[in-house]
């Protein structure tokens, strides 16, 4: 029997069939008999009368009519099929298949209303598209809308999203779990039950979820539900009677994970932070920070980037300070606005109107060491090979109470870049600068520098530069200028020359370079305050020699060195100056050192060095840094080292030889599951001991770095 025939009535027949295909299919007729085609036999002149006519009318509909698509067809396999054509109803049992766009529906016995496209599904229902997972014992659904209700029911979402690491994307999985006796689909990603639990655990019991009643989710949107208890292995450890959730498979408004804080200084630390969405190129953060021992702080940032290149940091920061009864703000912004071709600029401010800010609040301990604090606003013109530029630069010096730094309110300039003029080069630049401080020397100072270049050769090249210098200054509060204005012309000579020898080996390519400069400058005025770099263009005679080394595999560069002697001629008896050392290697682990050696005192007088190596799954690195001068003998130390696939382990150190002291130490534990993590961060530095806990939630919340 052939599985695609019915037959008209009033009641039903049977079908066993393997697969049927339903598009609002109606009734075929039955075959005709040998007698009735006998009785209605046509002539052949009526025969091809009728092609012809046949032929006609499908040239022309095929011409001039418009088609219109079809629906998809609804597919069923099962193991047996009934047709109730009165109803217009098909009953599917017995392991039934139901095949609709990309979604596929399963279940031991079906009902399929042909005209409404509704379906029950009765015993083991599954539902399966691209992002969605169903599984319950009974189902009712709409198979054009995508609606319907599940009982029992368990429902599995696949959100894949993006993770940028540097160019390269990696494609990322979340998993979200929904499960109740009755969940009601409303809509696209749309789920509503009067109790439910939510989760992204794939394990049978989840290491936490969330249940609660009235439970409304909008997959990668947010999560609503009231009278709720986050649960640990469904032991309820927390209560709230509403709970707004974002999902993160995108930016969403709403509350991020808090963290939790103890510190001597500090106390009990509570830290709440809530995100605001608003709009695609903008957002907002507002903290709530609680200290026990030191009052509430209350932050916000603000941020957002323009398809032209613009982009804009802004934050500001308040806590009123009970220990030291003081009131802290801090202030910073970075807002760039950069073009090649047109008018742009820059403005970076950072302000706290108390110094000891950082020390006290700050985790960071390049921020809480940092010498000054700088702000800085520019507006530039660039055209071709040049540039205009208006520029304030503002410093705070965060370590002493001096007034002497000089700031730049304003500067206003010309530069020209390196221009070909035939065989030469011309550069220039032009300022004026306003050279204000607090104490101390003020002036306005105006710098005309114009640079000629030449270079020429192959393998043996040298370079000329030959320059004028004219600068003129007018000076404010002149403790020890006898004059009001001062003016220094300057004429400044370099040569220098380079050849480069090398020799190819089987695996590797060893190159030198040795090198003789010479720098001249005269100078009509050496006896200047010094704003900046400026005032230390001044008489000057030296010769530098220098080699380098270089050995290069084929990998790239293995090795490198380069040693650096600079004779002083105008420094009387002592001209050498200390010698300079510097090599770094990459292989088999990587090196970074450079010295300087006294001649005369036969010591060293700075080193610096910095090692990174691999041992199994950590990763090492050890700093050091010695200056003669300034008394500093300090060392560093990091390592990161996974313990296993879900844990990790980090610390750093920061030691002082002098002092003897430990002035910064940072451990961290990282415990990073499929669903959940925590970290613990301990830290230490002088006047405060803190333990820092944040832990994630994955599909909802996180305050773990991934870097």
């Amino acid at each position: 029997m052939d599985t695609r025939e019915f037959w008209r009535g009033s009641g039903n027949k049977k079908v066993d069939s393997e697969q049927l295909s339903v598009n609002r299919i109606t009734p075929l007729c039955p075959p005709l008999s040998r007698g009735d085609i006998k009785r209605g036999a046509f002539s052949v002149v009526k025969l091809a009368f009728i092609l012809v006519s046949f032929l006609l009318f499908t040239l022309y509909y095929s011409l001039f009519t418009v088609c219109y698509a079809e629906d998809p067809p609804v597919n069923i396999n099962s193991d047996s099929l009934e047709y109730f054509s009165e109803t217009k109803t098909y009953m599917a049992k017995g392991s039934v298949v139901i095949v609709k766009d990309d979604a596929v529906i399963k279940s031991d016995e079906v009902t399929y209303h042909e005209e409404t496209s509704d379906i029950v599904a009765e015993g083991n229902f599954r539902y399966d598209d691209r992002d969605i997972s169903i599984i319950a014992r009974k189902g009712e659904m709409n198979l054009e809308s995508k609606t319907g209700k599940f009982y029992d029911a368990e429902i599995r979402y696949s959100a894949t999203g993006e993770i940028h690491k540097g160019a390269e994307i990696i494609q990322k999985k979340d998993v979200y779990y929904i499960s109740g006796k009755e969940i009601e689909k409303k809509g696209d990603n749309h789920y509503y039950s009067p109790e439910a639990v939510f989760t992204t655990c794939d394990s049978p019991l989840p290491a936490w979820c969330f249940k609660g009643k009235k439970v409304d989710v909008v997959l990668g949107e947010t999560l609503k539900a009231s009278n709720v208890t986050f649960r640990i292995r469904d032991i309820p450890v927390l209560y709230t009677p509403y709970l707004w959730s974002p999902i993160n498979t995108g930016r969403q408004t709403g509350f991020l994970t808090p963290v939790v804080s103890h510190s001597s200084s500090r106390g009990l630390g509570l830290n709440i932070p809530f995100f605001w969405a608003i709009s695609e190129n903008r957002d907002a953060t507002f903290f709530l920070d609680t200290y026990t021992r030191r009052g509430i702080g209350l932050g916000i940032e603000y941020r957002f980037v323009k398809p032209t290149g613009v982009k804009s940091n802004w934050w500001a920061y308040h806590i009123k300070d009970r220990e030291l009864d003081k009131d802290f703000w801090e202030i910073r912004a970075l807002h760039e606005n950069r073009y090649p071709e047109n008018l742009g600029g820059f403005l970076n401010i950072n302000y706290v109107n108390e110094k000891e800010y950082y020390r006290e609040f700050s985790p960071h301990h390049k921020i809480r060491t940092q010498r000054f604090l700088e702000s800085t606003g520019e507006i530039n013109a660039p055209f071709k090979n040049s540039r205009f530029y208006l520029l304030s630069q503002y410093y705070v010096d965060l370590q002493n109470e001096t007034g002497q730094v000089p700031q730049r309110l304003p500067e206003i300039g010309y530069v020209l870049n390196y221009t070909g003029t035939g065989a030469l080069m011309l550069g220039a630049s032009l300022n004026i600068s306003n050279l204000w401080r607090k104490d101390g020397i003020s002036a306005r100072r105006l710098d005309v520098y114009p640079r000629l270049f030449y270079s020429a050769g192959k393998d043996l090249v040298v370079s000329h530069t030959v320059a004028l210098r004219g600068t003129a200054y007018s000076f404010d509060r002149n403790e020890g200028i006898t004059d009001d204005t001062v003016k220094r012309l300057a004429f400044e000579y370099n040569i220098a020359g380079r050849i480069r020898l090398y020799r190819k080996y089987s695996s590797f390519t060893h190159i030198i370079e040795p090198s003789i400069g010479y720098r001249f400058v005269s100078s009509s005025e050496s006896n200047l305050p010094v704003f900046d770099s400026s005032e230390y263009f001044k008489r000057t005679s030296r010769i530098e020699l220098s080699l380098l080394n270089r050995i290069i595999g084929k990998e790239g560069e293995v090795f490198i060195s380069r040693i650096t002697q600079t004779i002083d001629t105008y420094n009387g008896n002592r001209p050498f100056l200390p010698l300079k050392i510097e090599f770094a290697i990459s292989r088999p682990v990587s090196l970074q050192m450079d010295a300087t050696y006294d001649l005369y005192a036969g010591k060293l007088e700075t080193v610096s060095s910095n090692l990174n190596f691999q041992v199994l799954t950590a990763g090492i690195s050890i700093g050091q840094r010695y200056n003669r001068k300034e008394d500093i003998m300090q060392y560093t130390a990091a390592a990161a080292v996974s313990l296993s696939k879900s844990l990790q382990m980090a610390g750093r150190l920061w030691y002082d030889a002098k002092k003897g002291d430990v002035r910064d130490m940072a451990v961290s534990l990282t415990y990073l599951k499929q669903c959940w993590g925590i970290k613990f961060e301990f830290t230490k530095k002088p006047g405060d001991v803190s333990l820092m806990v944040m832990y994630e939630l994955t599909g909802l919340m996180s305050t773990i770095s991934k870097k």
